[in-house]
């Protein structure tokens, strides 16, 4: 063995330069997936290990009013309470701004896990603490660079005024979703009291979180065992674990997909490149079996240099990728509570390598295999006539290290259905190519002897090197056509979320959006609004708040069914169609007829509909203020995403609600300055009204987008640099025979420009095909992940990945034809001789 190895090692320092695109390609590929999956580990990790601190406790009991005194004891006598009391309003600033914030009034408990981190630094209980008759609040960091408050600054919440104490450098349970939905703002119970803000129509949350030694889903049975009639929801950290692990698991498995694809993309490199190689040692391998080394013995030096150099690339990926993932971390920290153990990146990282060299393996093996095959008569009659062929035995250990390398992706996969989908995916569009390269060949074949070619030696040269036996057409296709493909969807899949974000909602979203506008307030509401001179549209809707308690006579908290006897507590924000204001989706079913003012009909959301299992045509009865109201399912329907601002899960006939209206909702179309000014006047005259306004989440929605794009962009040039050296490996392995055929023609009297012709003629139908099959391909992909993933349509600009594909494809093959046309410079005995020996 150690022989081999120095036989092995003394080749390759000698000739192996030549492998240049392996090591890159097989790098990059690697440095992709080190990078992905060491992020999401680092991720997933700290959120998952932190979830009960973002959580708040082990459990949670969350209702409108607060709790009574038998209940509360209750729960402290099975754990130490904490008492959050959290609802969105309005701040006002001394120079008059108003802000969207959620109010959070804290008690001496909290937070249960974890601790608030203030600056200047201090307890929280002394920053909320009243001095001089003046309630304290400490403000979220986001907020003060809005709206530039500092310590010592005043704030206006309700008809209290507050000084700021404290900047919160990190709270512990802050919402992932604070810096667009309402950045937090604590205050004490005794400050929340005075800001007169808990009054008859308000929508408070009662947040009384539970720190128990008791397993939290036996306390949440306990719980709803002792009071069966209450309806207080009750949640686990455990549920959000699991949610949040599923969230993570779907963006991992998307961004570790990108990985493999870039991988694989490198592994067609690999092979490229190690058949190049190879096809240029045939000499040597002939000599060396012709003085007697066996063939067991060959194949081993060869496969050391291959493990090797695969060795080599994979680390080199692997420490890149770790230099990106560190980078990465440190730019998410900013948002997210990271814990920053760099230990968690070992494994992802070892996968990763290890990755990289199976890979090597299953691309090299075929090309190994078929050198190997080589005869000692090579050395009379010439490597160019020789011909090669694939053992049985490669071929069987290229399928053991596809499936070891398909298990591999399935157990590191965080959603092993997200790796069986592109396993799929991968075998369906090389299946495609490969029928594309055979229909291509018959119909080249049938076509070079066509009448119509006839004098046409240019073109009739480059139909035959489609079909010849060492036609680049099937490597052209498969390799470089692959990588194309993924780009032409990844291409298809930004667009499209630039598209929705910088086009469809700024057209469709409104300026403002209103909540929890009290009955009696809505006329000197509607007259605050009217004010602003470029308002185009006022939508106001009711909105009602109550519980589904019956499906079809079935009482949901009777029922066998957990989830059911669940969402018996689950509170449900109703309102009526007004026309489809809220630019909900039917998907199943259908509205009622205009004007319908019969028995009371009702379409759910979608998801609410299906947790229940319901179906159109189902009688269900809710609970509102006390009554019992019953309607029948006539449609099922979907939030449209961007344009969807109330997220209703019921939407009732006309009339049907009307008992029970206290309180309205209500979008406005204006332009941004206006929106400004209208948000400040009402919060001086109706502070108890919340106002949003949607440039700030769009705003916020385009950075977040910008800084996936970003990394969409770095991950588009890796998968952009390992096609183009796809292409520089197809290239390298054809170019000896292309050259030794240019140049043959030459030297019986084809002219240098005819020659050139025909070469640029052909790359350029090899180019056409690649372009054509990818666009196609990619578009398609790219379409289902749109619509069943992503539910968003095709951007108007698609044709933009196809004419990223033909750019690429002409530009990279138009450079591979004129470097062969080059090379024709030489002294053709001089290529004659050097390709013969």
């Amino acid at each position: 063995m150690r022989s081999l190895l120095r036989l092995a090692w003394l080749d390759l320092r000698g000739s192996g330069r030549t492998l240049w695109v392996f090591c890159a390609c097989l790098t990059l590929g690697v440095t992709l997936i080190a990078a992905s999956g060491g992020l999401y580990r680092q991720v997933g990790a700290s959120l998952l290990a932190d979830t009960r601190v973002l959580f708040g406790g082990d459990v949670e009991v969350r209702t409108r009013a607060p709790l009574p005194e038998g209940m509360l004891e209750w729960m402290q006598a099975r754990g130490t309470v904490s008492r959050l009391i959290e609802f969105r309003t309005m701040l006002m600033t001394e120079a008059g701004d108003a802000h969207l914030v959620e109010l959070q009034s804290t008690d001496d408990a909290y937070p249960l896990y974890g601790a608030v981190h203030l600056l200047p630094a201090q307890a929280l209980t002394d920053a909320l603490a009243t001095r001089d008759g003046v309630h304290g609040a400490a403000i979220d960091r986001v907020l003060a660079d809005r709206l530039a408050l500092a310590v010592g600054d005043h704030i206006e919440l309700g008809i209290s005024l507050l000084e700021v104490r404290a900047i919160i450098a990190r709270q512990p349970d802050r919402s992932l979703r604070a810096d667009w939905s309402g950045p937090p703002v604590l205050i004490s119970a005794a400050a929340l009291a005075d800001t007169a803000l808990l009054q008859p129509g308000s929508r408070p949350d009662y947040r009384y979180r539970v720190r128990s030694e008791t397993p939290p889903e036996a306390w949440r049975e306990a719980f709803m065992s002792a009071f069966p009639d209450s309806e207080a929801e009750v949640r686990t950290f455990i549920e959000r674990n699991a949610r949040l692990g599923e969230v993570l698991g779907q963006i991992g498995s998307g961004v570790l997909l990108i990985g493999f694809s870039a991988l694989f993309i490198g592994g067609l490199g690999v092979f490229n490149s190690v058949q190049a190689y190879l096809q240029g040692k045939l000499g040597t391998l002939a000599t060396l079996r012709a003085i007697g080394l066996r063939d067991g013995r060959l194949a081993a030096v060869y496969l050391l240099q291959i493990l090797i150099l695969a060795s080599a690339s994979a680390l080199a990926g692997v420490l890149l990728g770790a230099l990106l993932a560190m980078i990465g971390s440190s730019v998410v920290a900013e948002r997210l509570p990271l814990a920053g153990n760099w230990t968690l990146l070992l494994a992802p990282l070892a996968a990763a390598w290890l990755m990289g060299v199976l890979i090597a393996l299953l691309f090299a093996l075929p090309a190994l295999g078929r050198a190997l095959t080589v005869e000692p008569a090579a050395l009379f009659r010439g490597v160019l006539g020789v011909t090669t062929r694939t053992p049985t035995l490669a071929w069987r250990l290229t399928a053991i290290c596809a499936l070891v390398a398909i298990g591999f992706l399935l157990v590191v996969m965080p959603d092993p259905l997200f790796g069986l989908a592109f396993v799929a995916a991968l075998l369906l569009v090389l299946a495609l190519l490969e029928g594309l390269v055979r229909l291509l060949q018959r119909a080249a074949r049938r076509l070079a002897g066509s009448p119509w070619l006839l004098g046409r030696f240019a073109l009739r040269m480059a139909v035959t090197g489609l079909y010849r036996a060492d036609s680049p057409l099937r490597p052209t296709l498969l390799s470089l056509g692959s990588a194309l493909t993924l780009l032409v969807a990844s291409t298809v899949v930004v667009l499209a979320l630039l598209h929705t974000i910088e086009e469809t909602v700024p057209q469709r979203a409104p300026a403002l959006v209103f909540y929890d506008i009290a009955a009696a307030q809505k006329d000197d509401f509607d007259a605050l609004v009217h004010e602003a001179p470029s308002l185009d549209q006022l939508d106001l809707a009711p909105l009602v708040l109550g519980r589904l308690a019956a499906v079809s006579a079935e009482e949901l908290r009777d029922s066998a069914d957990p989830r059911r006897r669940l969402e018996a507590r689950d509170e449900h924000k109703m309102s009526t169609l007004q026309n489809n204001f809220d630019q909900v989706v039917i998907t199943r079913g259908a509205w009622w007829p205009d004007g319908y003012r019969g028995p009371a009909r009702v379409a759910m959301e979608d998801r609410e509909a299906d947790q229940l299992g319901l179906q159109i045509g189902d009688t269900l009865v809710f609970e509102i203020l006390g009554q019992r109201i019953s309607a029948e399912l006539v449609a099922i329907y979907a939030q449209k995403r961007f344009q969807s601002r109330l997220w209703l899960e019921a939407i009732f006939s006309d009339g049907a609600l009307d008992p029970f209206i206290t309180r309205y909702v209500g979008m406005a179309y204006m332009n941004g300055t206006d929106a400004v000014a209208t948000q400040n006047r009402i919060a001086a005259a109706q502070p108890n009204v919340v106002t949003v306004r949607t440039d700030l989440l769009l705003d916020e929605a385009r950075a977040i987008l910008g800084r996936a794009a970003a990394g969409l962009s770095a991950i588009a040039a890796v998968t952009l640099s390992a096609s183009l050296l796809v292409l520089v490996s197809i290239i390298a392995a054809s170019r000896t025979r292309q050259i030794y055929l240019a140049t043959l023609l030459n030297t019986l009297g084809a002219r240098v420009g005819v020659i050139g012709r025909t070469l640029y003629l052909e790359h350029l139908l090899l180019a056409a095909l690649t372009t054509a099959f990818a666009s196609v391909a990619g578009s398609a992909l790219a379409t289902l992940l749109l619509h069943y993933r992503l539910e968003l349509g095709a951007p108007p600009g698609w044709l933009a990945g196809p004419a990223v594909a033909t750019a690429i494809s002409l530009g990279a093959l138009g450079s591979g034809a004129h470097y062969l046309l080059r090379q024709l410079r030489l002294s053709p005995a001089t290529i004659l001789r050097s390709a013969s020996t």
